[in-house]
Parts: structure tokens; sequence; C-alpha cells
């Protein structure tokens, strides 16, 4: 009596390991989804800064009121970045030659990302079965009285 009920514990053990590797490698893309999600909102944060910097300064520099707001705040501003400009020229072949280096890398690196996963063989052995049978892990009627009888589907 004991014996086919182990048979269909074990059956129903084989039908439920792959469906908790699958349910870790969603735990894995959830949490790099999330991360990603993170670096972008902090982004946004530091663009709308600095947007709503460059709106108020333009504010205060057009309006003929705000002389004196201009004069203290606009123009040390402006000098500082002017001094920036005229230090990065004395350097600005190197400079521009490693900003070049740096963003072409990372475009190469970016693509050459995007080219790997789309020749994954795995993820497209994933996206056949999808497109092939619907979702694999749901059990048929066949499969449960497969499980009844003892019968293992392999």
């Amino acid at each position: 009596m004991g014996l086919p009920y182990s048979k269909q514990i074990h059956a129903a053990f084989d039908q439920v390991t792959p469906l908790v590797a699958a349910g870790f490698e969603v735990l894995q893309t959830t949490k790099n989804i999330s991360i990603l999600l993170a670096v972008i909102q902090v982004l946004t944060v530091v663009f709308l800064a600095m947007i709503l910097t460059a709106m108020l300064g333009l504010l205060i520099t057009m309006n003929p009121d705000m002389e004196r707001e201009r004069q203290e705040l606009v123009t040390p501003i402006m000098k500082w970045l002017a001094g920036l400009f005229i230090v990065l020229d004395h350097i600005k072949k190197s400079a521009m030659v490693v900003v070049l280096v740096v963003a072409t890398g990372c475009v190469i690196g970016s693509l050459g990302g995007i080219w790997y996963t789309a020749r994954d063989p795995t993820l497209q052995e994933g996206l056949e079965e999808g497109v092939e049978g619907g979702d694999s892990n749901e059990l048929t009627g066949e499969d449960i009285e497969a499980i009844k009888k003892g019968e293992s589907k392999q």
C-alpha cells in the first residue's frame, strides 16, 4: 500500500523541482530589474534637479528687476564654469580622447551585451518552448491520470 503512494510523491516531486528552479530564476531577474529601476530613479532626480537649477538661473538672468540677484548668484557660478572650461581647454586634447574612448567602450559594451543576450541558447530554448506549448508547467488531465496510476512522464 505504501509503494504506489511513494511513486506518486516522487512523480509530484519531479514536477515541482523544475518549478522551484524557474522560481529562483524569476527571483534573480526581479532583483536585477529592481536595481536597474532604482538607478533610473536616481538619475531622473539628478536630471530634474539640474533642469530646475538651469531654469531658475535663466529666470533670474532674464528678469530686469532681479539685477542684484543676478550679480550675487548667477554671475559667480557662470565665472566658475567659464574658469572650468578654460582649465579644460588646456587639457582638452587628452580629455577629449579619454571621453571618446570611454563613450565608445560603453556603446560597444552595450551592443555586445545585447548581442550576447540575443544569441544565448538557453534564452532561445525558453522562447521556443513558450511559443510552441504555452506554459509547460501546467498539469493536463493526462498528467493527473499518470500520477494517479503511479507513472512518471519523463
